[in-house]
């Protein structure tokens, strides 16, 4: 299963603005879309942040309703900004600035200084939604595990990593 063109239609980008958002070139967002490569675990959550629902959707998950109607509220809100900034914000551009910019190690001092800020205010907060960030924390561990092992698993290989495959494919 590929959602990732039916994706980007509903969201109403094109292939270069995904491409430009990302860093990659327009080529390697078609051969996604076509079956032709999958896209990488960091791609995959990059794309995962641009559209607004989660990356189960472009290879393992049907669209459902609920995720059609957010990725039309987060396409919406997009061109909302464009169009109280008479033009001036570009959200592709910004994207990629923002992955250009933001280390690994600055994420993950961000991540900790955002789980003691939960955990400080927990105190307050609805068992609700108190278990629901606790699932969400769940899923985020489990998502990076898999990243984790597929990394161990390309080092034990002996090859290249595809991260290393796709740097020669968009050369």
């Amino acid at each position: 299963m590929n959602n990732l063109k039916q994706i980007r239609e509903l969201y109403g980008a094109t292939q270069e603005q995904i491409a430009s958002a990302i860093n990659v070139n327009r080529v390697t967002v078609a051969n996604w879309e076509n079956g032709n490569s999958v896209a990488s675990s960091s791609n995959q959550e990059r794309l995962s942040i641009y559209y607004g629902v989660g990356p189960e959707y472009f290879y393992e998950k049907e669209l459902d309703e609920t995720a059609r109607q957010i990725l039309l509220n987060t396409a919406a809100k997009a061109r909302e900004i464009v169009a109280k900034s008479d033009g001036k914000k570009n959200k592709e551009e910004d994207f990629r600035h923002t992955f250009e910019r933001l280390t690994f190690q600055e994420a993950m001092g961000r991540y900790m200084l955002s789980m003691k800020l939960l955990l400080a205010t927990a105190d307050s907060g609805e068992l609700s939604k108190l278990k629901t960030a606790s699932l969400i924390n769940k899923k985020m561990g489990d998502r990076l595990e898999a990243i984790i092992r597929l990394r161990e698993d390309e080092a034990a290989s002996g090859g290249p990593s595809l991260f290393e495959l796709l740097g020669e494919v968009d050369e």
